[in-house]
């Protein structure tokens, strides 16, 4: 290492923030349907839940006012979906969430450089799933 190189602090991830209608809905639909692990946050009335499976993190809050819930997909003009995740085996993730009966927003597109899906919460926030497949690839994935 150079003497004058500057050593730099290291982000270990993320957490994604939603606003949600029903605290204890959606942190169900995250926990029980997708599989997340819950943690509930906060002190007094500012409380919010952690989601978190494998790298990946949710925190959901609670809105004070539906109206307030606006997932970017939704406006015109925004990204197609409201947070995307990789994964090495989007293949199981797809299998897994449509025997859950998640609503599939939009795939299983697959590709031989990429493969991506997305399904929508309870709130409407889409969440696409991108990257490679598992070496169990013997099934169809059209809908």
């Amino acid at each position: 290492m150079p003497i004058h190189q500057k050593i730099l602090g290291k982000i270990k991830g993320a957490s994604i923030v939603f606003l949600v209608s029903d605290i204890k809905k959606s942190s169900e639909f995250y926990r029980d349907v997708l599989g997340f692990d819950y943690e509930e946050i906060g002190i007094g009335n500012i409380k919010h839940i952690h989601l978190t499976r494998d790298n990946l993190t949710f925190i959901l809050h609670e809105a004070g006012k539906s109206v307030d819930i606006r997932p970017f997909s939704s406006l015109f003009g925004g990204p197609q979906w409201d947070a995307f995740a990789y994964s090495d085996s989007v293949d199981l993730l797809f299998e897994e969430f449509k025997a859950k009966g998640v609503e599939i927003a939009y795939g299983f597109n697959q590709d031989p450089k990429w493969n991506e899906f997305a399904i929508k919460d309870v709130d409407g926030y889409v969440i696409a799933f991108g990257g490679g497949l598992s070496n169990n690839r013997s099934n169809s994935y059209n809908l």
